[in-house]
This record gives C-alpha cells, structure tokens and sequence, in this order.
C-alpha cells in the first residue's frame, strides 16, 4: 500500500525542577534518554520529544522521547505533587507529506489550494525546515515534506528544507483536508502524472512461488512503491506445446518500468551469487527487457549483486533481515529438494 500522509511527534519545551521532572516521567512513562538530534531522529507518531530546562537557565537541555501524547505527558507532570513546570512551550505541529518526483509541483497545488479557501479560514505561508525548531507561534500546523516512505521512522536527514505553515485550521481539519486529496497531490508530482499498470511473472523450476510472492511483497510494503491489484496461477510457454506453471502479479506503481525491473533483479539473487527465481515484467503486451540497465556495469550475475545491495540499503533492518531470512530458508529447501 501508499502512506501519503501522517502525523509526527509533538516537541514540549519544559522549565522547572529538572530532576523532579525526570522522575515523574518515568515513574509514569516508557522514557529514553537522547540528544537533540537523535530525537529527531528516533521519535514517531504518538510519542513526544521533551527537552527539560533547569531552573538555572543556563540554555542546557536534556531531551527524552517519551511513548505517550503531549496531553498526558503534561497531565502526568501537573499531576505530580513534587514536580512544578515554570514554562511551557509547544513547538507547532507536524504533518509528513510523501511526495516522489517534482516536489515543486506539489507544494505550489497545496499552498495554492489551502490559499484559495480549500479551508475556510486557513492561511499558508512557505518557511523552511529551521524556522520549525526555533517556532513560538501558536496554533501553526507545520508540513513538512520528504521523499521517504512513511511507515517508518523519519529522521531529518529525510526531510526536505520546504515546510509549508498553515494556521488558522485545527490540526483534525488540516489532516482530513490533505488525507482525502493526498493521492491527487501525490500524483502532481509525477513526471507525467499517471500510474503504470504492470504485470510480474514469476518462474521457479523448483515451485517455491508463493515464497518468491511473499518476498515481493515484503519489498512492495518496505518502499511503498504502490500495490498488488491481484495475483493468482498461469501458463507461459517456454517452447511450443511446452507448458511452463508461473504465478502472476498485477502491480499498479507510481515507478517507470526501468526502476521496477531493477528492483525485480535484486530479487532474483541471493547473497552467494546464486540464481533464485526468473521476475519477468510486463508493460501490456511488452516484456521488459534487463538490457536498459547493461549501462550500470558488467553482466546479468553483476548487475543482480549490484541490484540487490542497492534493494537492501533503502529497506528497513527489520526488512532486511526478514528478507535475509527467506532467503536462507529458500536455499535450504533447494538443498533437500522438497518443501517443508
């Protein structure tokens, strides 16, 4: 599937009791210590990062990311007889926009779109990834862009410096308004606009299809790159009168055909150099053919290597290390020739 919008951790800066803030968050909270920048980092949708001011004022803060919202992290602190907050200060909050392509495009549709009444009342200005940390404005929504799927963790170094601040709109509206035309925009900045409809044959003369099918799956989820419209058995014909079983998959993704059947060849290998499936990729009625990516170096087994570690690093580790694992387990079934 696609995520093309969601929300992102709340920043509360605290002054008081250093350590009796500590202590309360703890005692009522999952906490983990952190820098600013590995806060940033680390943090996701539901958490808080908390930096903690001493009373001194000094400018030294430590910072936690706590596993709760920013309501009960306050409500806990107000709660606790020996821990009294001077200060408070929320820094605005934020919203992940997914775009691919021409990200020009698509924030000049959303800034003009939310300028032109799209929310009634709400008023948009263009800023940059570094006004967000030093904001004290109230009630200001901060989208902020990145070209990194969203079912995980986005650190700053995803983030694009663009970030569009929208006030005037609760963060509820704001969030519906962009999830209900999230799919429009993100199209926007397709090179041509449109999604391609392709076909994946997968072939394996020892049958281990619907692991090869769980191991594409693992990929489509990980990257996000679009979703499966159906799948099921066939036949394709190796030669004449000569039945060969295959499994089938239709893919609909915003990606060209050139950059899916890259992918598809990163699938093909293993970790040894060993050959574990054929991903065929159609286009219609076109086979897409290995032979437009012969510019990256060397032959078939080459550029499978190189495909495949280029897969491997935009995953998640616990991807990487799912896919590690079927793969192992494909090899071994190979080696006593049955299926478990």
């Amino acid at each position: 599937m696609l995520s093309i919008v969601r929300g992102g951790p709340r920043v509360l800066f605290l002054k008081g009791d250093r350590s009796a803030m500590d202590h309360a968050l703890s005692s009522a909270f999952p906490v983990t210590m952190h820098t600013f920048e590995s806060a940033l980092d680390c943090a996701g949708e539901g958490q808080t990062i908390v930096a903690l001011h001493g009373k001194e004022d000094d400018g030294s803060r430590e910072f936690r990311i706590v596993s709760s919202s920013s309501d009960e992290v306050l409500a806990a602190l107000v709660n606790a007889g020996s821990c009294r907050l001077e200060t408070v200060r929320l820094l605005p909050r934020i919203l992940f926009f997914r775009i691919f392509g021409d990200k020009e495009r698509v924030l000049d549709q959303i800034e003009k779109d939310l300028a032109g009444g799209g929310i009634p009342g709400a008023t948009v200005r263009r800023g940059r990834l570094r006004a967000l940390l030093g904001s004290s404005r109230r009630n200001v929504i901060a989208v902020c862009f990145t070209y990194a799927p969203l079912n995980g963790l986005i650190a700053m170094t995803d983030m694009l410096d663009d970030v569009l601040f929208v006030e005037g709109t609760p963060f509820h509206d704001l969030n519906v308004f962009l999830r209900s035309r999230g799919l429009w925009y993100f199209s926007e900045g397709l090179e041509n606009r449109s999604w391609n409809e392709m076909e994946i044959r997968i072939y394996d003369s020892w049958g281990f299809f619907m692991e090869h099918a769980e191991r594409f799956r693992t990929v489509l989820g990980s990257l996000e790159i679009g979703m499966i419209l159906g799948e099921g058995w066939g036949k394709d014909f190796a030669h004449i009168l000569m039945p060969v079983q295959i499994y089938r998959l239709r893919l609909f993704t915003f990606l060209s055909t050139l950059l899916v059947k890259e992918l598809l060849i990163g699938l093909e290998y293993a970790e040894n150099g060993d050959r574990l499936a054929d991903f065929d990729l159609y286009s219609g009625r076109d086979k897409i053919s290995w032979g437009g990516l012969k510019d990256r170096g060397g032959g078939r087994g080459n550029l499978g290597k190189t495909a495949r570690e280029k897969l491997f690093s935009r995953l998640s580790e616990r991807d990487r290390e799912r896919l590690n694992v079927m793969e192992h387990r494909l090899l071994r079934l190979r080696e006593s020739g049955n299926k478990e």
